[in-house]
């Protein structure tokens, strides 16, 4: 089978899948699920890696299996009963496999931007954390004001707390859209198992577990991943890289201009603004105040300019850093994302007077300062 690429977020590999089975006549009822938004066994073939198209022959043989066996009444296979009797639910045997290891069992190949759920189990119990990474679930905007990039949430599982003929397993079953004909035939008992135990943290049975960059949230030091990774908190690594640059330091606003010494006759200038991660610096220098001599015509007042990346104006190991006074070189792109809107206002001023200082930029001459 055609694998699909990595790093293909579910919303958008779902929209094809969808056109692709109106395409093929398909009726929604099929592949849908209570939420609207694909069953569990429409994601069972996203998480493997699979692509729409190959779903779609999948959910196309489940459609002519059903219809086989004459629509989708849920029963057990051999189930006898007599006449007058209205048939029940026989047993579905789930059973909890032994995998020590950590491993992830439903969400993204790629957890640490769109989430997934990890877990582990002894044959007596299964334990789940669902990694839930605040951006996918609210937005940029609104993740700014949460302040740190992962929530998560935990359920543990004994072999009673599967039992498919309970109603809260039912209910979670529907909620992802599998019917427990769909269990019974299409999965083993430890596939139910673990399916069920996933549903059951999704839709209710869960609490709020650890929140906040990915070293914080209990990730397992060894977890294996659905690419084949083995790797522990490091692999959601890059979410926090990028919640830091894009929604905590992706636009600061800062838009600074100061003039003096005197505001109504200045002899120098400097303008700090940021344009997403970058900032750029305007500096003016009136000479004959600052050497005492005189200029030719047109030269009097020189403007430097020059543009620098946030990362790299706080790189530590960076020449500039601590050249000004007020510029702390130990403070770092990590510590400025964590500082309140006024006290990281200040460092970047700060360390961009040290950049210019240091490093200069273009300059031209202007007439006046602020020109």
């Amino acid at each position: 089978m055609a694998a699909r690429k990595r790093k293909v977020r579910w919303v958008d590999w779902y929209h094809e899948f969808v056109a692709l089975a109106r395409h093929a006549g398909v009726p929604p009822e099929e592949y849908e699920g209570s939420t609207g938004h694909g069953d569990e066994y429409v994601a069972a073939h996203f998480r493997d890696g699979q692509t729409p198209a190959n779903a779609l022959e999948s959910i196309k043989d489940r459609q002519q299996r059903r219809a086989r066996m004459g629509g989708s009444v849920v029963r057990a296979r051999k189930q006898q009963h007599l006449p007058g009797i209205e048939p029940g639910v026989g047993p579905i045997e789930v059973v909890i496999p032994n995998r020590p290891m950590w491993e992830q069992i439903g969400g993204d190949m790629d957890p640490g931007t769109y989430g997934a759920t990890i877990a582990t189990a002894d044959g007596d119990h299964i334990e789940l954390i669902k990694i839930q990474p605040v951006r996918e679930y609210v937005g940029d905007k609104e993740a700014k004001d949460v302040g740190f990039p992962f929530w998560t949430r935990t359920a543990w599982f004994d072999v009673n707390d599967l039992d498919p003929k309970s109603e809260d397993v039912r209910r979670a079953l529907d909620s992802i859209g599998v019917e427990l004909e769909t269990l019974e035939e299409d999965f083993t008992p430890e596939q139910r198992a673990m399916m069920i135990a996933e549903a059951l943290l999704d839709y209710s049975r869960a609490d709020e577990g650890k929140s906040g960059w990915s070293g914080d949230i209990g990730i397992p030091t060894h977890v294996k991943w659905s690419d084949g990774t083995v790797a522990g908190s490091e692999y959601l690594a890059d979410e926090d890289e990028a919640y830091r640059r894009e929604v905590l330091l992706g636009d600061l606003e800062i838009d600074d201009e100061s003039f003096g010494p005197d505001k109504n006759e200045p002899t120098n200038g400097l303008k700090i603004v940021t344009n997403g991660f970058t900032v750029e610096i305007t500096e003016w220098t009136d000479i004959e105040a600052a050497n005492g001599e005189e200029q030719p015509e047109g030269e009097k007042i020189v403007k430097r300019t020059t543009e620098v990346e946030l990362d790299d104006l706080f790189d530590p190991k960076g020449k500039h850093r601590g050249s000004y006074s007020d510029d702390d070189k130990d403070v770092s792109l990590v510590e400025l994302a964590e500082m309140d809107k006024e006290t990281r206002e200040r460092a970047v001023v700060a360390a961009a007077i040290a950049y210019i200082g240091y490093y200069g930029g273009d300059e031209e001459y202007v007439d006046a300062i602020g020109d």
